[in-house]
């Protein structure tokens, strides 16, 4: 019950506040602070698509991203990228709309027969 919990299985901004209300359920306390939403995925994606655009050595790139792992909740922090990269606002819009709809796009990719399932165990792996 002390146990820190790392959920990366979708849909993450469903999966932890029902965990959560289950470990209330049983009492136990305190539980909110030590079940995590994993959501580094979102962060390697946002890397990747910006070492392709700015020129980058992907292992050189580091955005944060805050919020959930479900489309608009993502919010890459664009202007927070080491290394800087000059874009302009309408490419930090079409990045932001295709960082945050990049499970779709998989999804299309394989036509339907498959998700992201090796991108997640790398985003477990590297969280």
């Amino acid at each position: 019950p002390n146990a820190i919990l790392n959920i990366i299985s979708n849909p993450v901004n469903s999966t932890v506040p029902i965990c959560n209300e289950v470990y209330k359920a049983k009492g136990i306390a305190g539980a909110s602070s030590r079940i995590l939403g994993v959501t580094t995925l979102d962060i390697v994606r946002s890397n990747t698509f910006l070492a392709e655009e700015c020129g980058l050595n992907v292992d050189d790139v580091d955005i944060p991203v805050i919020g959930g792992h479900a489309g608009v909740t993502i919010l890459p922090l664009l202007s927070q990228m080491r290394p800087k990269c000059s874009l302009t606002d309408e490419k930090i819009k079409e990045l932001t709309v295709r960082i945050q709809n990049a499970g779709t796009e998989v999804v299309e990719a394989k036509a339907g027969a498959g998700s992201a399932t090796l991108s997640m165990a790398y985003a477990a792996a590297r969280f």
